[in-house]
């Protein structure tokens, strides 16, 4: 299956791969044999605040929020025409300040929780969802970062000083 290229935006102050985070998110579509359209943002604190806030009314920010592109009653939301018929799955926002705050707690590079928060974000753009199910979404998210373990890991060229 032929994928529609993932668009990945960088609105930080962090040196991203672009490219790679785009073809690491194409493989888990995939592995999930899923297509469609579907963004990721990457964000600076205070804008995945303001997006915490505004959506998930819980105050700070966090490391990934995902928005699925399938709510006719959002206004917000691209008409899938307007999509050249793609079929628009929707947006990720990932703040990497709050992943490296993680992945420095957890013992763990930067690159592999980015690589852990992008497969979270396009799992959930897919329907799974962690806060309701019994450990199905964690144990597909471990899944899949099996499955992609070749792909290469470098996402982050250069942190901010």
């Amino acid at each position: 299956m032929d994928h529609p290229p993932v668009e990945v935006s960088n609105e930080t102050t962090y040196r991203l791969r672009e490219a790679l985070i785009a073809e690491l998110a194409s493989a888990v579509l995939r592995l999930e044999e899923s297509d469609g359209l579907v963004t990721i943002a990457f964000l600076e604190e205070a804008a995945m605040a303001d997006l915490n806030g505004r959506y998930r009314d819980t105050p700070g920010a966090t490391d990934v929020l995902s928005f699925p592109g399938d709510d006719d009653d959002d206004d917000d939301w691209p008409d899938l025409e307007e999509q050249g018929g793609e079929a628009y799955l929707g947006d990720i926002a990932i703040c990497p300040v709050v992943a490296e705050r993680n992945a420095d707690e957890d013992g763990i590079s930067l690159d592999l929780e980015l690589r852990r928060l992008i497969v979270h974000g396009v799992l959930h753009l897919l329907g799974w969802d962690h806060e309701v199910d019994q450990g199905e979404m964690r144990a597909r998210e471990e899944e899949v970062l099996g499955s992609i373990a070749d792909l290469p890991a470098d996402l982050v060229e250069a942190r901010p000083r």
